[in-house]
């Protein structure tokens, strides 16, 4: 979020006038005084365009637009506009568009209206699903480093969002994205004019699509000069968390969105929005795709291609989980609310055979079609677990006959709520057979360092763990409450040392393979040591702690996802 008045291209108003908040209502052909900044503000933010290849703010021919006057050209922007906001689409300049005008907002452009999700950089994605940041100067407007706690829970919505992970190091350790408070006219966004009470804040897209240059780190800067920063809510005061949300979303390559989501392009003082809406989550999966085993909740055991086939029409089954690349699916966006569902080892998709509406009908790989038989919803179920709806037929996969054994067939059927017809890709907990208690983080606090403990299953964040490939058969196990991984302290490979979480860095003792051991159990070996996650002592007692340990077949080595 930044100035309405600078930025790439910015050239100083046609003519001086108090603001557009005072600029009077406008029919066609009339000419209001002031008006010529209405036609800025809708070339600088992509509205008034003669060329959609051209960057907002730097098409010359639309810029000659900036006459003064009301004409068919700048009709046909505000009727863009308005719908892009939700207004009545008159393409006349009224009270309504006037007010959402001058709402604090981004420096960045608006989506062309009609395109859902639109929250995405196409050209630019980053290359890698990790990323490091670091902080500057804070703000004195709030006491402590209570500003830093707030950009650090945003980080973490993101990262429970989709497979990516955040970690803070120093600014001398070349971040990717270097976080500070300060004037308003920081340097960086090529602003020839000293920017006034419109700027809030302002970050960038990936390298290759930046607004502000391509180099790291990538900024992100709060306007300390002219606004007051806030934990919560106060009367003239922005949110830190809420507007840090929106400016990690350009970080990670989305762009703007619809009015109600976190990646809409207007804040206001004195306003919380902390969660991201299905709109946010779409455009984020769309450029970081969930990857990884899907577990069925009935016998735990994961979605399988039968015998490692690469032909298709191979059928899906149930198995135990072994990591094999016909066990990772990854869910690529193709349409609002639907994906196709990739299996890695073949590249094929999940199917349903023959493109049948039947109840029963079975559920193959096959190559790509692009059929509404190849497209699946994710119902969320609760507790991490979603119901999978095929879109032509509304039918759910579904294990048959609820059936525990390996190499169960998996079908399309009609939704019945059971367990057989529930799975877990995302956030879900970690349960230890010996105990039945899982996974927490929650013990000793939230900080790096917090040692994991088992502990009865209560529905915590802190229980919530989502397994993201990292390559090899490993992968990084992440905890939403803290967006931080497990990690075997110190990467000691003695056996005791004690399991804790820490911001992901990609060391082996932060990666982990799981090995099926019978019954929809694995053991969780640490690459670095070759040792597996264990219970100490064996204790059955909620708040005993995580170690890693030589595997010996014990329950309290073996782990129910």
């Amino acid at each position: 979020m930044s100035d309405l008045k600078s930025g790439p291209g910015y050239q100083a108003p046609v003519e001086q006038h108090p603001g557009i908040g005072f600029v009077p209502d406008a029919r066609l052909g009339e000419a209001p005084g002031g008006f010529a900044q209405v036609q800025q503000f809708l070339w600088q933010f992509g509205y008034l365009t003669a060329d959609p290849a051209v960057p907002p703010g730097e098409d010359d021919a639309a810029r000659e637009k900036v006459t003064g006057i009301l004409d068919a050209v700048t009709s046909a922007a505000l009727a863009r506009y308005q719908d892009v906001h939700g207004l009545r689409v008159t393409g006349l300049f009224d009270s309504d568009t006037r007010e959402m005008m001058i709402q604090p907002r981004c420096l960045l452009p608006d989506p062309e209206p009609g395109i859902a999700p639109r929250s995405e950089v196409v050209s630019c994605r980053w290359k890698k699903s990790d990323f490091s940041y670091a902080f500057d100067a804070g703000t004195a407007d709030i006491p402590g480093d209570n500003e830093r706690q707030a950009v650090r829970d945003a980080f973490i919505t993101w990262s429970a969002a989709a497979p990516i992970a955040f970690r803070e190091v120093a600014a001398s350790e070349s971040p990717d994205l270097l976080i500070r408070w300060g004037n308003s006219n920081c340097g960086d966004t090529n602003m020839t004019v000293t920017p006034t009470r419109d700027v809030i804040a302002h970050c960038d897209y990936p390298p290759g699509c930046g607004a502000y240059g391509q180099a790291l780190p990538r900024p992100m800067h709060f306007d300390d000069q002219e606004h007051t920063w806030v934990v919560g809510l106060a009367a003239g005061s922005f949110d830190v968390e809420t507007v840090a949300l929106h400016e990690i979303g350009h970080f990670l390559g989305l762009k703007h969105s619809v009015a109600g989501t976190v990646m809409q392009d207007t804040t206001a003082a004195n306003s919380i929005k902390r969660v991201l809406t299905a709109d946010d989550i779409d455009g984020v999966r769309r450029l970081f795709p969930p990857t990884g085993p899907l577990f069925v909740k009935h016998s735990g055991k994961c979605l399988d291609i039968k015998d490692v086939s690469m032909a298709s029409g191979a059928d899906a089954t149930q198995w135990d989980y072994w990591g094999g690349g016909n066990q990772l699916f990854k869910f690529e966006w193709v349409e609002t609310g639907y994906y196709t569902i990739v299996v890695t080892h073949s590249n094929k998709v999940l199917d349903v055979a023959g493109g049948s509406t039947a109840a029963g009908a079975r559920v193959q790989q096959w190559d790509r079609t692009n059929g509404d038989n190849q497209r699946f919803r994710l119902d969320p179920a609760g507790h991490g677990y979603y119901r999978i709806a095929a879109k032509h037929s509304n039918r759910v996969l579904d294990v048959f006959g609820a059936s525990p054994d390996p190499g169960a067939k998996v079908i399309q059927f009609d939704q019945k709520g059971t367990d057989n017809q529930l799975w877990r890709l995302g956030h879900a907990p970690i349960t230890a057979l010996h105990s039945g208690k899982v996974i927490d983080a929650t013990a000793f606090g939230l900080f790096a360092g917090t040692p994991l403990i088992q502990s009865n299953y209560w529905g915590s964040v802190s229980q919530k763990l989502r397994l993201d490939p990292v390559g090899d058969g490993y992968y990084r196990i992440m905890i939403e409450q803290t967006g931080m991984c497990l990690d075997v302290t110190g990467i000691s490979t003695a056996a005791g040392a004690v399991i804790q979480q820490w911001p992901y860095w990609g060391g082996g003792n932060q990666k982990w393979r799981l090995e099926g051991v019978g019954n929809g159990h694995v053991k969780i070996i640490a690459k670095h040591s070759g040792l597996c996650i264990d219970v100490q002592g064996g204790s059955t007692e909620a708040g005993a702690r995580l170690i890693q340990f030589p595997y010996h077949g014990g329950n309290n080595q073996r782990w129910r996802l």
